[in-house]
């Protein structure tokens, strides 16, 4: 290798060990010095039972325990969402007739190896549930988290069917998927 080769070489190892260049993945994720972005492309399976939220609650009332299991990237893990939804139906026009917007989902992720992501609804994307039928969405933020997802943040989105089934009517299966990124 020629003289001028080995300098470029070292040159370019030495901006990107600095931090003064970002490298991307084949994804499009950027990647700069001391921080990771970890890719989210999970595919869903759990149930959505309707529960009754205490007067001490952020918004009493009837209210969502879901309990679902998630495979693919970044691992498997299993999460539970306390959900509520603000008032009676509305028109949602992604719902093409009536839904309810969610008021918050409080979310915990916990992994195999006992890590843990803390996530809520994210107040600019927020998300709803239809009664028509058509999907219900959750936008999520990254609040925290523990072991290797301590002090993560990022986001993502939960897009999911979720078909009444049962005598009650307060029990609901769930699949779906959830796609976004984790920064650590």
């Amino acid at each position: 290798m020629s003289r001028r080769a080995v300098l470029a070489v070292v040159t370019a190892v030495a901006l990107l060990a600095s931090g003064f260049v970002g490298v991307t993945d084949s994804s499009g994720f950027m990647f700069r010095r001391g921080e990771g972005r970890t890719p989210i492309n999970w595919e869903v399976a759990g149930t959505i039972a309707i529960v009754q939220l205490p007067l001490t609650a952020a918004v009493p009332g009837p209210g969502f325990l879901i309990d679902a299991f998630v495979k693919g990237a970044p691992g498997r893990a299993q999460f539970r969402v306390l959900s509520a939804g603000v008032g009676g139906p509305v028109n949602i026009p992604e719902c093409e007739g009536p839904g309810q917007y969610f008021t918050y989902n409080d979310m915990v992720i916990t992994f195999e190896d006992r890590s843990m992501l803390f996530a809520e609804l994210d107040s600019v994307g927020g998300g709803w549930s239809c009664f028509t039928g058509k999907p219900a969405v959750a936008n999520m933020k990254i609040t925290g988290g523990t072991g290797k997802y301590k002090s993560a943040e990022g986001q993502f989105q939960g897009v999911f069917d979720t078909p009444f089934m049962g005598v009650t009517g307060a029990l609901l299966a769930e699949t779906g998927t959830i796609n976004g990124w984790i920064d650590r």
